[in-house]
């Protein structure tokens, strides 16, 4: 996918065992940059302020899944990987402002291919009127 290779990825996790593992996974299927927090709070509030092209949050408590906090700028796309049945997580990660949600455990393939789904959705919705409607005969 040509858009991973410049991507720069932010991976929320609390477990920085999991998350180093997230992040050696993805620089080996070739990605641009992985960067780390702890916690949604770390990351701030705004999207202009992040360095990043997409969110990726590793929610502990499925219960609980964090907002995110991007959900209504809608420039910053999100990927929300929870313990949550199959049959809810869709919707659980809607309900939260998700894009895209794996299950666990993560399957790394997966997860790649889905960040470069939702950055390529993302880049297409984000492109002016002009340029996306059929030329004048």
């Amino acid at each position: 996918m040509k858009v991973l290779p410049t991507a720069r990825i932010l991976l929320v996790d609390s477990q920085a065992e999991r998350r180093a593992s997230t992040r050696i996974a993805l620089t080996t299927f070739g990605v641009g940059a992985v960067m780390e927090a702890d916690c949604l709070p770390e990351v701030g509030a705004s999207d202009t302020d992040l360095p990043a092209d997409i969110l990726i949050v590793q929610a502990d408590d499925p219960e609980h899944v964090p907002d995110n906090p991007f959900r209504d700028g809608g420039k910053l796309p999100a990927i929300l990987i929870a313990d949550v049945p199959p049959a809810s997580l869709g919707r659980t990660a809607s309900r939260a402002g998700y894009d895209a949600a794996l299950d666990t455990p993560l399957a790394p393939r997966l997860l790649y291919r889905r960040i470069g789904s939702v950055l390529q959705r993302s880049r297409r919705s984000g492109r002016p009127a002009a340029a996306v409607a059929a030329p004048a005969a």
